[in-house]
């Protein structure tokens, strides 16, 4: 289904159908929501569920979708610096709390999550290999991978296990640790072995 329909009805019915989704992933995982209980808050038929959702994962999977074009567009403007985007991506996160929650608890195919950690990485590969020259191309991936996985552990954890720490203290943690793995310090560390 296209992130914005033309046709009103259309779009009428995915926010309606969205909409139910997201009061219920608020309160259970995703594999106890059942099509009927989301058809019955909607207003929507199982029909027209079934039309362009085959199941609630695949209507998660079409929200991730959105969710990621909303993350590329919050995130466009940004500068190559993860330093600039971690902010901007925490915030992001803060606001779409239940959806990303709901990613990190259903990682598979297409995940917003990986999908995420590779467009983060096609955007700084460049500058974490130009910050490690002698480092080798797949090193210099794992390196960035191994980073911003951490980062993404940070927000894990803030969703699942401490939901109640402010998204500003979430940041400066992260900031904290991401100035460790800094790929200006690992050049410094890797001439220094």
């Amino acid at each position: 289904m296209e992130r914005h329909p033309r046709d009103s009805r259309l779009r009428y019915t995915k926010e309606c159908l969205y909409s139910a989704f997201m009061q219920f992933l608020a309160e259970k995982p995703v594999s106890d929501i059942t099509v009927i209980e989301v058809c019955e808050l909607a207003g929507v038929s199982r029909k027209t569920f079934y039309k362009y959702y085959s199941d609630p994962f695949a209507l998660l999977a079409a929200m991730q979708d959105d969710l990621f074009e909303d993350y590329r567009e919050r995130t466009a403007e940004q500068p190559a610096d993860v330093d600039h985007v971690m902010p901007t991506l925490i915030r992001f996160v803060d606001d779409n709390k239940v959806l990303v929650k709901a990613a990190f608890e259903n990682r598979g195919p297409g995940n917003f999550i990986d999908r995420v950690l590779d467009d983060l990485f096609a955007q700084y590969r460049e500058s974490w290999e130009q910050a490690n020259p002698d480092m080798p191309p797949a090193d210099v991936e794992a390196l960035f991978y191994f980073a911003v996985s951490g980062l993404f552990g940070i927000v894990q954890r803030w969703l699942l296990v401490r939901p109640e720490q402010p998204v500003d203290d979430v940041i400066a943690q992260a900031k904290m640790l991401m100035h460790i793995a800094d790929p200006h310090r690992a050049r410094a560390y890797s001439s220094a072995r």
